[in-house]
């Protein structure tokens, strides 16, 4: 989520039962292996790669205002309608509690509200959409023409409250309700340590963090070091041992802003074998941009307005302004593939938790512009097969502990 957006929605979901998630013994391969993918079109090609997005905010809306996900939803970057039309096969879906919404006491609680909103709406749509808890399970929805269902936690401060034993055991309810990734910051500091958006961004990780850190690996988790502060991205880098995610941050030397990752971190994430996935926000993508949009924020925040409201507001300031070019995102894509190499970009969109998006990419149901620009660049159907979706599930497979893997004794 955007670390401007410091207000947003209360929490209206109830408890439900959780859907079932998918059995399957063994991977598949990748649906375009079965054509010669140098002959495809552009939307040919995008139809047929597997198409991961591993951050959207829409959990808020649904959650939140009870919205009906199969339905087209006009002032959405995502609904399942939109996500059919831009050949989405599997989202991540953010579960994020700001703390206005409730104190660190409560963070838990209503973290755990949220997922059982999205595992509600999974049930409402079976035929479209399907939790997956493993890259495998990922690929044979894809195979059947079905929507696979992630789930990320932004922000390590929603496994408050308790002591270290207890905040490791809301970790593990987190991870068997489906979270697969967890932002070990948000925009605020965490029992693991610093973030890039206050004062604590000179914080690197704590001892409670480390546990937590172990505790993530064991299970399975992938740790995000989306929003965390430079500190605890160097700490994190050196302690992990398995690949981690940049679920939704872009590149700092084409837009200096503290969220983006420097070189010298895109080359680190590399050597771990992670990946970053690029963020669709302008703000990140363009540094005029970033300005522009931080002075309206500043404006629209002094008008004392309800945080929906000022959120509404906010959304409606920022689109009068200059629209960045789609060309823009690609170049992040670009210089994380330069600088990581090929197999360490990805894509994660901050739908629905953003201001704006780049023109041409108003919403979920316009990737396949997204695909045509990478092509004009050259990148082949193997490498952007990578950009769309491999990566992050090789990412995640690369995690799963051993029982979890295709063919493992069960």
């Amino acid at each position: 989520m955007h670390r401007l957006v410091y207000f947003l929605f209360a929490l209206l979901a109830a408890p439900v039962a959780m859907a079932a998630p998918l059995a399957v013994a063994a991977p598949a391969v990748p649906v375009s292996a079965s054509l010669p993918v140098s002959a495809l079109s552009d939307e040919a090609l995008h139809k047929q790669a597997i198409v991961v997005d591993t951050h959207a905010d829409s959990t808020a809306r649904i959650a939140n205002d009870g919205i009906d996900f199969a339905k087209e939803q006009p002032d959405m970057h995502l609904d399942l309608p939109k996500m059919r039309r831009g050949g989405v096969d599997a989202q991540f879906f953010s579960i994020f509690v700001g703390p206005w919404e409730a104190k660190p006491e409560q963070s838990y609680a209503a973290a755990l509200k949220q997922f059982e909103a999205v595992h509600a709406m999974l049930q409402r749509n079976p035929k479209t959409i399907v939790w997956a808890r493993t890259a495998a399970e990922v690929r044979a929805l894809a195979q059947r023409g079905l929507i696979a269902a992630l789930f990320g936690v932004e922000g390590g401060h929603m496994l408050q409250p308790g002591t270290p034993p207890e905040l490791i055991a809301h970790l593990g309810r987190f991870y068997e309700l489906g979270a697969r990734y967890m932002t070990l910051t948000w925009s605020i500091k965490s029992p693991l340590g610093g973030s890039s958006g206050d004062d604590s961004d000179g914080q690197g990780l704590t001892p409670a963090g480390r546990e937590l850190l172990d505790e993530m690996q064991r299970l399975g988790m992938v740790v995000d070091i989306s929003h965390v502060s430079d500190p605890l991205f160097w700490d994190v880098i050196r302690y992990v041992k398995k690949p981690v995610l940049a679920s939704h941050s872009s590149a700092r030397a084409l837009a200096n802003v503290p969220r983006n990752m420097t070189d010298a971190m895109l080359k680190a994430v590399a050597r771990n074998g992670g990946a970053v996935c690029v963020n669709y926000n302008p703000g990140f993508l363009d540094a005029e941009y970033a300005k522009a949009e931080q002075a309206l924020s500043a404006a629209v925040f002094k008008r004392g307005l309800a945080p929906k409201v000022t959120w509404q507001t906010l959304k409606s300031e920022c689109a009068r302004l200059p629209k960045v070019p789609l060309s823009r995102l690609v170049d992040h894509i670009d210089h994380i593939a330069k600088v990581a190499g090929v197999d360490h970009v990805c894509l994660g969109s901050d739908f629905d938790g953003i201001t704006g998006t780049p023109a041409g990419l108003e919403d979920g149901s316009k990737l396949p512009a997204l695909t045509r620009e990478l092509r004009k660049r050259g990148y082949s159907p193997a490498d952007l097969e990578k950009i769309l979706g491999q990566n992050t599930l090789r990412v995640l497979a690369e995690n799963e502990p051993a029982a979890a893997k295709p063919g493992a004794a069960r």
